[in-house]
């Protein structure tokens, strides 16, 4: 049986496979909060993968996984670097003429995803200039990739980085992409919960309350549709706090 420590006449079909029980076990290793088993494992197959030239695809896998132990430990630089080693490993094979369409999807969706951790890191660093550019890239990815769930989940993140930095006029035109390309997928109310949210947020940053209320009642009606509590609690308490605002004939319900 192949094995990490055996691979002298290793059949090259067998990595992915291998592979993948490698990140199964260190995913169960950061469950578990044992970070530095987690990357030990990640570094060997990210050597294996070099040994035997895996696909860029399933190395990619492998460092993302090793960025998530990083993050977990706190090491952001070791982090970052395993990402962009990710990139660096399929950006030979970008655009490539011939590539069945399987494979396009597959790396387009491998370098969204990486660029998306990437940004994610940035945000936590504070650079939200990095996270936006990071984020916008892997849009680019999705759009490729036909995933628009994850266009709309990304725009969302864009919107939240943002938000943080007060720039709540340019979150609503992440906002707006969001609702777009957020409906009419299996995940539309996980998505569009939180991006009736952050325009509620935006709206009231602006002083529009109304619009706001509107914002958080549809928020609140995604929310409870698919368990998002977070955002069910939020919107609660602000449609309660807003109460004396509402529009609505109380006298029409009496």
């Amino acid at each position: 049986m192949a094995t990490l420590e055996n691979v002298n006449g290793l059949n090259p079909q067998q990595v992915p496979a291998l592979v993948m029980r490698s990140v199964e076990n260190a995913r169960s290793a950061l469950d578990d909060g044992d970070f530095e088993r987690a990357i030990k494992m990640m570094n060997s197959t990210d050597q294996l993968c070099s040994k035997v030239v895996a696909p860029p695809t399933v190395h990619g896998l492998a460092m993302r996984v090793l960025s998530d132990a990083y993050v977990k430990k706190g090491e952001l630089e070791s982090a970052k670097a395993a990402l962009e080693k990710g990139l660096a490993l399929c950006k030979p094979h970008d655009g490539r003429a011939g590539m069945p369409p399987f494979m396009r999807a597959d790396l387009n969706g491998r370098m969204g995803d990486l660029l998306m951790a990437l940004g994610e890191i940035h945000r936590t660093e504070g650079d939200a200039k990095g996270a936006c550019r990071r984020m916008r890239q892997a849009i680019e990815r999705f759009h490729v990739l036909g995933q628009n769930e994850f266009v709309a989940a990304t725009h969302n993140r864009i919107a939240l980085t943002l938000i943080e930095q007060g720039k709540h006029k340019l979150a609503m035109d992440e906002i707006t992409e969001a609702e777009k390309m957020g409906a009419g997928n299996e995940h539309e109310a996980a998505i569009l919960s939180t991006t009736f949210s952050y325009k509620g947020k935006c709206l009231e940053a602006g002083g529009d309350v109304t619009g706001a209320r509107e914002a958080f009642t549809k928020a609140l009606s995604y929310g409870m549709a698919c368990g998002n509590e977070g955002v069910v609690q939020e919107a609660e308490a602000f449609l309660g706090q807003t109460q004396d605002q509402s529009t609505v004939d109380q006298d029409a319900f009496l």
